[in-house]
């Protein structure tokens, strides 16, 4: 029936099969970050190598990807460093392997999904998927959310209170999420940096391999 009375008597969506999750994250596709390139990008062709020589942190990387793809559940992976390494393809890796299997992600970069709440804002919508209440509540509840490159929006106060909502949520209740971002987790405001290292939940790995952009043709 797609929804469930819980213990309350409160009508709620059914976690088993998903339907309503999936149909939320089906309604925000035309904003998703999981396009052009993106859909190509697959553990399979993730290079762990580096002119000829295999790359163990690219490697620990991958397995890491693989991990959580396979089980997010109550999981947060954590990807941080330097541009052009790979997090932005193994973020899309993630997001490829759970449709593939039926899971409901969301995958989007923290610069489109502001700009997905601001386009609430500036079109007045008032329908409940549509409004900006309606959009926070999929991002925050969104069944696996995985964000790319966070810390790349303007460093407003809206958007680190965004941020930090989306984030806390989804850490108050072990909401399967996978981030990647350029910046030192340190350098987040403090709220967000802990939650992010909290070690009970997250995987945290520092990508320091080299640019893919500077790799040969046939190694990228």
């Amino acid at each position: 029936m797609r929804f469930l009375l819980d213990g309350a008597g409160k009508l709620v969506p059914c976690t088993h099969c998903a339907v309503v999750q999936k149909w939320q994250v089906r309604a925000l596709d035309s904003f998703s970050s999981r396009q052009g390139t993106a859909l190509t990008q697959t553990f399979f062709n993730f290079k762990t190598s580096f002119k000829g020589k295999a790359n163990d942190l690219l490697a620990t990387c991958l397995e890491a990807a693989e991990d959580f793809a396979h089980d997010p559940h109550e999981k947060w992976l954590i990807f941080w460093g330097d541009r052009g390494n790979g997090k932005s393809h193994l973020c899309a890796a993630v997001a490829n392997h759970l449709v593939s299997v039926g899971t409901p992600v969301l995958f989007l970069t923290m610069p489109d999904l502001l700009a997905a709440l601001k386009q609430t804002l500036d079109l007045q919508a008032n329908t409940e998927q549509e409004s900006y209440s309606g959009r926070m509540r999929s991002f925050k509840t969104a069944p696996v959310l995985i964000l790319d490159d966070l810390g790349a929006e303007s460093g407003s106060a809206w958007a680190d209170g965004v941020m930090f909502e989306i984030l806390d949520y989804r850490y108050r209740n072990r909401l399967p999420t996978m981030i990647a971002t350029n910046v030192a987790l340190d350098e987040f405001d403090p709220r967000v940096a802990s939650r992010m290292q909290d070690k009970a939940l997250a995987t945290v790995i520092k990508n320091s391999a080299p640019d893919f952009r500077k790799r040969a043709l046939s190694e990228r």
